[in-house]
């Protein structure tokens, strides 16, 4: 029999807001698709949809053009802003872009974080986003979404202190903690051109992680529940294995 996951019940009820950190490989590929998810519960009787949050303090580079979702008119404008923009105009929407890094004291004046995206893939990234939902009081879900050259992996975790009536989903950092170790080194030397962007890594890779997480967050959205937490991938051997719910004991 497969375990299930239950989302909140008020998911069902209310405005979704999403924060998503980082509009580059992963994000720029990701945030296009949420529209579609959107208007897609919003179709199905969801009241509200989504709220969605973009924080970037990156801008768009020439050689951002040909791995990331960016056109050439983009170069030298900030990454989250361009990314909301063409989202709100396109789909008649309202949501916000963030021109800055993402910190701990981010999200301290939200009352609401329902899903915290992070598609920055950096050890210190990750303990700023460890850091920020330790302190969250409500409920919640961090969907980390990292990668290598030809391989990732996606990873939803519950954070909150208040009660959860479930077995909680771990968070990346809990289950794989040297995801957030200061032992080691990251690898964020920006590349120098198109040419070597794609040589550094698959041109699929990042398509794949954003979406595994679409697929996650409209699976879970559409039905209120799921039957899985995440997934390895590798874009090279066309594998992908998913997490599974943990068992109540």
């Amino acid at each position: 029999m497969t375990t299930e996951h239950q989302l909140p019940t008020d998911f069902l009820r209310r405005e979704i807001v999403i924060h998503v950190i980082g509009c580059g490989g992963t994000g720029s590929q990701l945030l296009p698709r949420l529209p579609l998810l959107h208007k897609s519960i919003m179709e199905l009787g969801h009241p509200k949809g989504l709220k969605v949050h973009v924080w970037d303090d990156d801008v768009v580079e020439s050689h951002n053009v040909m791995r990331q979702n960016f056109f050439a008119a983009d170069v030298g404008s900030n990454k989250a802003r361009v990314m909301v923009n063409r989202l709100n105009i396109a789909h008649g929407l309202n949501w916000q872009a963030h021109a800055t890094r993402f910190t701990p004291e981010s999200l301290r004046s939200y009352d609401t974080v329902d899903f915290l995206i992070g598609a920055v893939d950096s050890r210190a990234a990750r303990r700023d986003i460890t850091a920020m939902v330790s302190e969250l009081s409500h409920p919640g879900y961090w969907i980390d979404a990292g990668n290598e050259a030809d391989s990732g992996q996606v990873v939803v975790g519950q954070f909150g202190r208040h009660r959860i009536e479930q077995p909680r989903l771990p968070l990346v950092s809990e289950e794989f903690p040297e995801i957030i170790s200061d032992e080691g080194k990251d690898d964020n030397t920006p590349s120098c051109s198109a040419r070597e962007s794609i040589l550094r890594q698959g041109l699929a890779t990042n398509g794949m992680a954003a979406m595994i997480v679409y697929g996650w967050l409209a699976e879970a959205l559409r039905h209120g529940k799921v039957s899985y937490r995440g997934a390895f991938f590798n874009v090279a051997q066309g594998r992908v294995s998913p997490l599974s719910i943990p068992t109540p004991m």
